[in-house]
């Protein structure tokens, strides 16, 4: 008997194959949907936290971390205050500082947000390398993310007019159109729907504006081209305009209206110095913040999204296993059956409860295989989607989950049938080797 227990097993699964397979299929959906939002979990956490992967601190008046982060990234509120032109000069003499990027925010164009910077956003700041060759060649280019060109049919030469303000109430800058001097590729990250200009084109923009009102009509300028490094030709503004209330982000003040910086460092070792330095400055008050430290404590904010979809995967799967559990107890009465034959040919109790062991935790394992096979054909068969979509990579999960949900599913289904595993064997004992009715 011992040596035809393995063959019993396979005789007894084989002649149930049909019941058995939808058992397996439906737990290889499951663990297949388990693994394929995990993956793709871990996929958007690390894209979310890319957006700003390569800026080593955001410079910006004392606040909320989160909230400057927020807004300088996503685009989500407004600055508590501004940063003046002396501030950011300051921050760029550190030693420790490589590169800046100025941000100055508070207009939009149809719906996006415009982000006036220089060409160090793209050369150092941009997420990925595929952006890094784009340039301001003239003070009126502008260069719009891929959702901006994709959502506004924007190619390259077209003309646009943005809006002051970020609300539908803001008058247009039509005295001063830009033109498209770029389109990004996709990068995943809020800077997909973001129109970028030379920060001199937002002082331009703004001067003769008071109060979110234009009062005075100023031709554009035509001969300023790239030079967007050199800061200080940029304030001969009366003291009035340099200290205008920076009314609904109104501009006015040139780029003392700067809402915040990125700073890259020269080596990351000195971030608590730069942090230090920054707020020692004695032009005003001012706050560096570590991107991936506010972003981890974003991250932890929206993560009950996360755990609610787990939650759902896990009740999924235990969905799965109660309908084995009921597949199982369904078909006691040819069990029982069967299990009075194996009596009578000489099987110990013992031995057949070993038989719905290995049964249930073979049906398990193989359920974790198919499912994880299905979560790595959905990586591959969604994967353009995503790079088109969300501009981002989805790899395949990683073979340890599928490990390691094989290791946590073969002894879960093991305890579930044990119920269905001792009334079975409880009646196998008072049946003996006759069925009793």
């Amino acid at each position: 008997m011992g040596m035809s227990v393995s063959r019993l097993l396979m005789r007894s699964m084989l002649d149930r194959w049909f019941s058995l397979g939808l058992v397996v299929f439906s737990m290889a959906l499951a663990v297949g949907l388990f693994l394929s939002v995990q993956n793709v979990q871990k996929m958007t956490r690390a894209n979310f936290e890319n957006s700003v992967a390569n800026v080593d601190l955001v410079v910006a008046a004392r606040g909320s971390e989160i909230q400057i982060l927020l807004n300088s990234v996503f685009g989500i509120g407004q600055s508590a205050a501004l940063v003046t032109a002396e501030s950011m000069e300051e921050v760029s003499r550190l030693p420790d500082v490589a590169w800046l990027v100025p941000l100055s925010l508070g207009d939009s164009h149809r719906g996006f947000r415009v982000i006036g910077t220089n060409n160090e956003m793209f050369e150092h700041a941009m997420p990925g390398s595929t952006n890094n060759h784009l340039r301001f060649a003239d003070v009126l280019d502008a260069v719009i993310g891929k959702d901006v060109s994709d959502t506004l049919g924007y190619q390259l030469g077209d003309k646009l007019t943005l809006q002051h303000g970020v609300g539908a109430y803001g008058a247009d800058h039509d005295d001063m159109p830009l033109q498209v001097a770029g389109i990004m590729q996709k990068t995943g990250t809020p800077f997909d729907r973001a129109i970028f200009i030379p920060v001199e084109a937002s002082e331009a923009l703004h001067l003769g504006w008071q109060g979110g009102r234009r009062v005075a009509n100023i031709a554009p300028p035509h001969d300023v081209h790239d030079d967007h490094d050199e800061h200080d030709e940029h304030h001969e503004h009366d003291a009035h305009d340099e200290h205008e209330a920076h009314d609904e982000h109104d501009h006015s003040g040139g780029l003392d209206a700067i809402d915040a910086i990125f700073v890259g460092l020269k080596d990351k070792r000195a971030l608590i110095r730069v942090q230090r330095d920054v707020a020692n400055l004695e032009t005003e008050s001012l706050m560096a913040v570590v991107p991936g430290v506010a972003l981890s404590r974003i991250w932890q904010i929206i993560g009950n999204v996360d755990i609610a979809f787990r939650m759902i995967n896990l009740l999924i799967l235990a969905l799965a296993l109660l309908s084995m559990v009921a597949l199982t107890l369904a078909n006691m009465e040819n069990r029982r059956r069967e299990m009075a034959t194996l009596r009578a040919l000489g099987a110990a109790p013992l031995t057949l409860v070993g038989l719905m062991v290995a049964e249930a935790a073979l049906l398990a394992a193989g359920a974790a295989f198919l499912g994880y096979l299905a979560a790595a054909g959905f990586a591959l068969s969604a994967h353009m989607i995503f790079l088109s979509d969300f501009g981002f990579v989805l790899h395949l999960p990683p073979l340890t989950d599928g490990v390691m949900m094989g290791v946590y599913l073969v002894p879960a289904a093991v305890l579930a049938n044990l119920f269905a595993i001792f009334r079975i064997y409880r009646a196998t004992l008072n049946d003996g080797i006759m069925v009793q009715r």
